[in-house]
């Protein structure tokens, strides 16, 4: 019996020092997640000739975020919210094609990112109090009519807009970049290989935190956003598609998806340099009902042109990032 017992300790323990070892590195690598640069946004010169401003908005929990705002000469205005480790310039493609189109553009740093306050991202939870606090801003703007509003987001910026305008009636339209299904199969999923041990310390750094990751739920919010008008974009040589798989099944013919041939995770104007703004236009003046604009050539300087991908050298690995980074590529989840 004494052998026999000492025999199990034998098998059982080198399986648990194991399995501790490999929870331990997992919830290390996601712990880096949240450690990321913060640089200084510069504003460019063509959106300086557009009458952008910079402008601070401040949370409900009082969080103090930095900004740009482009006025409207339509009406209509657009909020748009970056993914992580990520700053508002990754979303200046976006931003000139809806400030061409005549929309007034409010690009943000969010939280614990670029030059906004906050002391940690938490993946579109409190994000959400950020959105909500965009939103409000460009409502009270003059040259917008606050019925006309819409929101884009990528990544976990599209998580923290499905959810707020899940439950704002108010937000017009919904364009959603590189979205993720709900927050915890996003957080574990690069974490799958080894199953229970390796997903559960990888969310270790989300609990410490006290990010609320049932309160994210892109996979339920779209049924709240119906029947307001949505689009959803993804690349296919993004990670995790059978998760884009159940997401763009779920929305069906509700929603407009169209899924970027070759395109990785946000590379979107790279990968489709004409098809991508012309889609993104259309989607915009269709859901908030805009007509053309004239254009002002003393406003408005043209943006710079968008390259098409080549070979670059890219950017530095980071851990267990969703999907490799490459050329032209948003490196944000």
């Amino acid at each position: 019996m004494r052998w026999g017992r000492l025999l199990g300790v034998l098998v059982v323990l080198p399986c648990l020092l194991v399995a501790l070892a490999l929870f331990g590195r997992a919830a290390w690598r996601s712990e880096q997640y949240f450690h990321y640069p913060k640089p200084v946004a510069v504003l460019p010169a063509d959106l300086a000739s557009a009458s952008a401003r910079e402008v601070t908005l401040r949370t409900e929990d009082g969080v103090e975020l930095r900004g740009w705002y482009m006025p409207s000469r339509n009406k209509a205005a657009w909020v748009l919210a970056h993914g992580l480790s990520q700053t508002r310039v990754d979303l200046l493609p976006e931003a000139r094609v809806l400030r061409d189109a005549g929309y007034g553009v409010l690009l943000f740093d969010l939280r614990a990112h670029g030059q906004s306050g906050g002391e940690t991202s938490t993946w579109g939870d409190k994000e959400r109090m950020d959105v909500r606090s965009a939103l409000e801003f460009v409502r009270a703007q003059p040259d917008v009519d606050p019925s006309r509003v819409g929101a884009l987001g990528f990544s976990i910026g599209s998580a923290a807009v499905a959810e707020v305008a899940a439950k704002d009636p108010k937000v017009a339209a919904v364009v959603l970049l590189s979205p993720f299904n709900t927050l915890r199969l996003a957080a574990a999923y690069d974490f799958r290989r080894f199953g229970v041990v390796t997903q559960t310390g990888a969310l270790l750094p989300f609990w410490r935190r006290g990010i609320q990751l049932e309160q994210v739920r892109t996979l339920d919010a779209v049924d709240h956003i119906r029947p307001r008008p949505l689009l959803i974009v993804a690349g296919t040589e993004e990670s995790g598609q059978v998760l884009l798989d159940e997401l763009f099944a779920h929305v069906g013919p509700y929603a407009q998806t169209w899924r970027i041939p070759g395109a990785s995770h946000g590379n979107f104007a790279a990968t489709a340099p004409e098809e991508y703004p012309r889609r993104l236009r259309a989607f915009a003046d269709e859901a908030l009902k805009v007509g053309p604009v004239a254009e002002d050539a003393a406003a408005v300087e043209p943006a710079p042109a968008v390259k098409a991908p080549g070979k670059k050298k890219a950017p530095a690995k980071k851990p267990s990032r969703k999907t490799k980074a490459g050329a032209g590529e948003r490196t944000g989840r």
